[in-house]
């Protein structure tokens, strides 16, 4: 199992809620949530997100910490007039728990059709837990 962790977005938990009411139970729902891959080698950890039809001026990535946040945005074209519709449009957002060993300072993202991907190198040496005093 690799140490990234996806942290879903408080939102999710309320879509979930709508989702129940409004989607049609027979209809693919993977496509409201682009498809992401994460990669562990020996050097780095990939980070690959399918964002088909989204400018890469329309995505951003920033870390807080050990976060890593991937969102982007596919806008809908409002003059077409669609007979079905399975590609996402609106926020994308995820989230991600970096492991210790990840160089935060040193991340690097490219895009190229269509495909986010988030390289993040290893440490040479993972930082040292520190110890709480119980007092």
């Amino acid at each position: 199992m690799l140490p990234i962790k996806r942290i879903y977005p408080a939102s999710s938990l309320l879509d979930i809620f709508d989702d129940f009411f409004t989607v049609n139970p027979f209809e693919d729902i993977s496509i409201k949530c682009p498809i992401h891959d994460v990669i562990e080698n020996e050097k780095e950890y990939v980070i690959e997100a399918m964002l088909a039809g989204v400018k890469k001026e329309d995505v951003t990535v920033d870390i807080n910490e050990r976060r890593l946040s991937i969102e982007a945005v596919r806008k809908e074209d409002k003059d077409l007039k669609y007979n079905r519709k399975e590609s996402f449009t609106g926020t994308y957002k995820r989230s991600f728990i970096l492991p210790d060993d990840a160089d935060a300072d040193n991340i690097d993202a490219t895009m190229e059709d269509g495909v986010l991907t988030v390289k993040i190198p290893k440490l040479e040496e993972p930082r040292s837990k520190k110890k709480i005093e119980i007092r």
